[in-house]
């Protein structure tokens, strides 16, 4: 009789690691299954970027094997009325609240590949903290076995961030910058998707613009600004020996103008 593995987790908060927050994920997948150990953990979302942190399930989701789960928690409305999901999208899985956290993920998958549920909350679950108490919990189940359909009710629909997505018009995408990584690198909303084959001329924001569009990060020379497709399918604005903004690049926020011929 052959046994299956159980499948992995990863988390994506904006817990950091200075706390116990992050750690008590751990400990609460653990009490669902010892057996659960294969967890990998981003926690640097800044606190309560919902936005930020839809770029990150996107980016973590894309390095996944098949039927991973993510279980993300940026929550500044923990505790109200807003939902708490667990999502299958082609096989995918997530477990995260409703509060736009899904918008990459949900929005680039076929309709017919994607169920939605709402997760049950334990009436004891602490109204400061359901990553501990109804997230985790959820991801372990998925993990140890648990179909996304097992878990909860029907939901329909989850909310998606419209800041999440481009306007996209003949000749330019209009977005904004979701996030700023670790190097500085100041990833866009504006996606490999909404160029559509085109090809990308120069990024403007307010103060600055870019006509250097290259491929690696390698190629922009020091003290220079360049444009590139980041590994998730989103557009960055980058410097190579230092964060963009040192050098007049976006921060978090900016408006971003991405021209196309």
């Amino acid at each position: 009789m052959s046994v299956v593995a159980p499948a992995p987790i990863a988390f994506v908060t904006d817990y950091g690691t200075a706390d116990t927050y992050a750690a008590a994920l751990h400990a609460a997948v653990w009490r669902v299954d010892p057996s659960l150990l294969a967890l990998a953990d981003a926690h640097g979302v800044p606190p309560g970027d919902v936005l930020g942190g839809a770029y990150q399930v996107k980016a973590m989701a894309a390095a996944m094997p098949p039927g991973g789960v993510v279980c993300a928690v940026v929550d500044p409305e923990v505790g109200t009325s807003r939902a708490a999901l667990a999502v299958d999208v082609a096989g995918a899985r997530f477990v995260l609240p409703d509060n736009g956290l899904v918008s990459y993920v949900w929005a680039e998958c076929p309709p017919p590949s994607r169920l939605c549920v709402a997760l049950p909350v334990p009436e004891d679950a602490a109204p400061t903290f359901h990553g501990r108490d109804v997230f985790a919990p959820a991801a372990a189940r998925l993990a140890g076995g648990a179909a996304v359909r097992d878990l909860g009710a029907v939901h329909g629909e989850p909310c998606l961030l419209g800041a999440a997505f481009a306007r996209v018009e003949p000749d330019v995408a209009t977005g904004v910058v979701c996030a700023v990584d670790r190097f500085g690198n100041a990833v866009t909303t504006v996606r490999d998707r909404d160029v559509a084959g085109r090809r990308v001329t120069a990024v403007e924001w307010d103060g600055g613009r870019s006509v250097l569009v290259v491929r690696t990060y390698a190629e922009i020379p020091d003290g220079a600004l360049g444009v590139l497709l980041g590994s998730a399918g989103h557009w960055e604005v980058a410097a190579r020996s230092c964060p963009a903004a040192e050098l007049g690049g976006p921060s978090r926020g900016a408006v971003i103008r991405v021209h196309m011929a």
